[in-house]
Order: C-alpha cells, then structure tokens, then sequence
C-alpha cells in the first residue's frame, strides 16, 4: 500500500495484497497474540504451564518438514489458504476458555495448524519477488504490519483492562482470517506447473541434505545455538513482568507497543540492507542487538530498562526475520525451497520445546537473573560463530 512506488511495476500487485494483509494481521497480532503470555499468567497459569505456552509455536515448527513435505507437489497459495483459516477459526473458541488449560489447548491447536503454511509461504515470497527486491518488499510489507500492530497492541491493551479476553481474541482472530482473503489474491506463477510429489516421506532426507549442502548445515547449527540461547529465557520475561514488575495489562499494551515501533524501524533498515550487502552479513549484528536483550532485563528494576530492552528485541526480531527467509530463498532452488525452509522451521521447533522448560529448570538454580545472563552469553557465543562463519565464506 504506502512503499507501491518504491518498487518495480511488475511486482506491484503482488505486494499490494501482500501488504493488506500483513496490515489486517498486525491488527490480528496485535490484538491477540500480543497478549497469550499476560492473559495465561492473569487466568493462573503455573510457571509450567508458561513454559508449555512459550514451546506451543515452537511444537507447531517441529512439524513443518512434514508439512513441508506434504506441500511440495501442491498449489502452495491453496494449500497456505486453508491451513491458516482453519487455524485462525479455532481461536474463536476462546469465549470458553475460562481456565487455563483450555486455553493452552486451544492455543496448541492453533499454532499446529498456524505454521503449516510456513513452507508454503516462503515458497510463494521465492516466486513472487526477485531476489534483488525480495527483502525490500518483504520489509515494506512487515512495516505496514507493524503499524498495525502499533496502534492494536495498544488499543488491545485498555481494551482488555475492560472487556474479557474471551470476545477480544475472537475479534482479532476474525481480522486475521479476512488478512488472508486478501493474500489469497496474489498470482503464484509456480503454482501452475505443478509436479506431484513421488518421494516417501523421511526424517533421513534432513542429514541427506545437510550432507549435500555444508555451508547450509554448518548455518544451521549456528543458528540453533542463537534461538536455543534466545529462548531459555523466553517465559521468565512474562514471569519477570507481572510477578516482578506487577504490570498491568495498559503497560503491557505500551510495552507491546515499543516492542512494534523498533519492529517497524527495523524492517524499513534491514529489508534495504539485506538487498545491498547479503542476508548473512545482516545476520551477525542482528545476533549481536539480540544478545543484549537479556542482560538488559538482567539488570532490569523498572518498565523504563524493561522498554529498552523490547526496543532492541524489536530491532532483533523484524531483521532475523527477513534474513532468514533471505538467506534460505537464495541458498535453495525452486525444487528444494520447502524443504530447507521446513528444515529451518522443525530446528526451531525442537530449541523452541526445550530451551524454555531448561530456562525454568535454571530459574530454580540461579534465579531469574542468572537466567538472563546465561541467555545472553549464549546468544553473544552464536554472534561470535556467525562472523567466523561469514569471513570464511567471504574468503
């Protein structure tokens, strides 16, 4: 919508209705899953059952090389389409989610069937975009996201200070579901010549790849050890926040908010500069602002350093994420671009369902703060082996 003339004519359309959509999903986003962790904690959710909240997106990744596998050989918009309305349908199930184990199983529901459509849809950013465009277009597309987000994380926030979540999530769930009618709309030039799949379905084919592709594999491991790092602390941040800091849903908005506007600002920076130099150059001082997240909770005794630190995980965030699928949809070829994006995808899904039940077992030993700690030297580690990696490719 708002950067049309800042890109070619020919991939205009498509990012016109990519770019409504992220729009209506950041209204989604921002008024829904924004607030999972807040909610959960406030309807008496046990550090246990936060761990279990915290690993449920992740649980849905761990399957996505199955989904990835049973989407190569399809029409990828068709098969994006359905698994995302089918799994933005079950969060309106929310109006009797009165306890919270209703609401986690409605929520492990959801992010089952919600990241099905992870390889499809980079898939579909490989064929609509060329690649001396895509994190541009991508990062266009993420910050009219992040507008929304904005402005519904906050509005969502005095809105739950006053209405049940129960009918809230419903809401934003609806908008995330009109969000994809109009994704939908985008022409998938690839999804016309479409070959089945004969190939049987094998966790083998993910050491068989690997083997073939070093430099993917070596990239892989580096960045397993950043998200392991990143997510141990993962649910203490919401335990941190209301039990600690009391926070009440209004700050949590506000707090959501700065979360967007650096989500924002970091889409318009890395997307332009992931064009002109390379994912993988990007990925190495995106690692590097991550580490920093942790220890600023660390140090953390009011929602001032607790801002500051959701400023530089917006900046981490947006970047991360245009140069994984940058990296990934210049490193594979139309014929394999599902598979190493459900590679990527089931590796964080396997850090994503332990890192957070280790980083509860460490708040018992060393505390909150010393989990914090922990997290960021992990995460300062992966920067350290990310630029190693990257020299030696550049030699």
């Amino acid at each position: 919508m708002i950067f049309n003339r800042r890109l070619p004519s020919w991939i205009r359309a498509a990012y016109y209705y990519d770019s409504i959509g992220g729009f209506l999903y950041g209204i989604f986003y921002g008024s829904s899953i924004a607030f999972f962790p807040i909610i959960a904690r406030k309807i008496g959710a046990t550090s246990h059952e936060m761990a279990l909240l915290s690993t449920l997106p992740f649980i849905g990744a761990l399957f996505t090389f199955w989904w990835a596998h049973l989407s190569t050989g399809k029409k990828k918009m068709p098969f994006l389409v359905k698994s995302k309305v089918i799994a933005r349908t079950t969060l309106l199930l929310m109006v009797f989610a009165f306890r919270p184990w209703v609401f986690l199983l409605i929520l492990s529901i959801y992010w089952f069937l919600e990241f099905a459509a992870g390889p499809a849809y980079v898939g579909i950013i490989k064929d609509i975009y060329p690649e001396r465009e895509r994190g541009k277009a991508t990062g266009y597309v993420r910050v009219e996201l992040a507008l929304a987000a904005i402005l519904a994380t906050y509005l969502g926030g005095i809105l739950l200070d006053r209405i049940s979540y129960r009918f809230v999530f419903p809401i934003g769930a609806f908008m995330g579901i009109i969000a994809i009618s109009f994704f939908r709309r985008i022409r998938v030039e690839s999804d016309k010549s479409i070959e089945s799949l004969k190939e049987r379905f094998s966790l083998l084919s993910i050491i068989d790849t690997w083997r073939k592709d070093k430099i993917f594999f070596h990239y892989s491991l580096i960045l397993f050890l950043y998200g392991f790092g990143f997510m141990i602390a993962l649910p203490i941040y919401p335990m941190f926040l209301v039990d600690s800091l009391h926070i009440s849903n209004t700050d949590a908005g506000r707090i959501a908010s700065v979360f967007s506007i650096f989500w924002l600002i970091s889409y318009l920076f890395w997307g332009e500069y992931i064009d002109k130099r390379s994912p993988l150059k990007a990925l190495c001082p995106i690692i590097a602002i991550a580490s920093a997240v942790p220890f600023l909770y660390s140090l953390a005794d009011n929602l001032w350093m607790v801002a500051l630190a959701t400023a530089f995980s917006g900046m981490a965030s947006g970047g991360g994420e245009l140069a994984r699928i940058g990296y990934i949809t210049r490193l594979a070829n139309e014929t394999n671009i599902q598979r190493y994006c459900g590679i990527d995808y089931s590796l964080m899904g396997i850090r994503g369902i332990t890192a957070p039940f280790i980083g509860i077992g460490l708040m018992k030993l060393v505390g909150m703060s010393g989990v914090f700690m922990i997290s960021s030297s992990l995460v300062f580690l992966a920067f350290l082996l990310m630029t190693i990696f990257r020299n030696k490719l550049e030699r």
